[in-house]
């Protein structure tokens, strides 16, 4: 047990560390935890997005949490909560060090050329990092392998509708619950 509690936080600390971009950013590492762990399934982790997307706070903190939660339950409900407390603590520590860092350094360095640079070159990377994850979280919702005969058609045209009415300039003024539940309802009948 407290190999997989020190497993946990080292690598949620990392991620922390190193998911630039924001909670999306945390689905690379998530998989990857996923290969070498097998703390979830695929199928797992796409409902985890699934809900945290609709539900309020980060993506990663609640990932975060439910995977401390659910690889500490096998010892107990107990361990269930403390889990889920480690790991979701353990992914922000880093976060917090490094915005107090960062804010620090601004003050010192707000004008300087070089940090100016440097957080220009930051931002294509993380850019990089949320799209591979929303590319990863697409072909898991969709069911798509690599092999283009593989698509199954269906659920691809049905996001394809909802993408392509979000987009209408017509619908801007639509509260977004209403594509939140268009969504949702869109899953359901996927999962017939």
């Amino acid at each position: 047990m407290i190999k997989t509690i020190l497993l946990l936080i080292f690598e949620f600390m990392k991620t922390g560390l190193m998911a630039v971009g924001g909670g999306m950013a945390c689905i690379r590492f998530l998989q990857d935890m996923i290969a070498k762990y097998g703390w979830l399934t695929g199928e797992e982790l796409a409902n985890i997005i699934a809900v945290a997307e609709s539900t309020p706070g980060p993506i990663g903190v609640n990932a975060a949490t439910y995977v401390g939660y659910s690889v500490l339950s096998q010892y107990g409900a107990g361990w269930a909560l403390a889990g889920g407390v480690i790991a979701t603590m353990s992914l922000i520590a880093p976060q917090i060090a490094v915005i107090v860092l960062v804010a620090r350094g601004l003050e010192i360095y707000r004008s300087s050329k070089l940090v100016n640079d440097a957080f220009g070159a930051l931002r294509p990377a993380a850019a990089g990092l949320v799209a591979a994850a929303g590319w990863s979280v697409i072909r898991a919702s969709l069911g798509v392998s690599f092999a283009p005969l593989h698509v199954d058609l269906v659920p691809l045209i049905l996001y394809a509708v909802l993408v392509g009415l979000m987009l209408l300039p017509k619908l801007k003024k639509v509260h977004p619950v209403l594509f939140l539940v268009a969504g949702g309802l869109i899953g359901a009948f996927l999962s017939l």
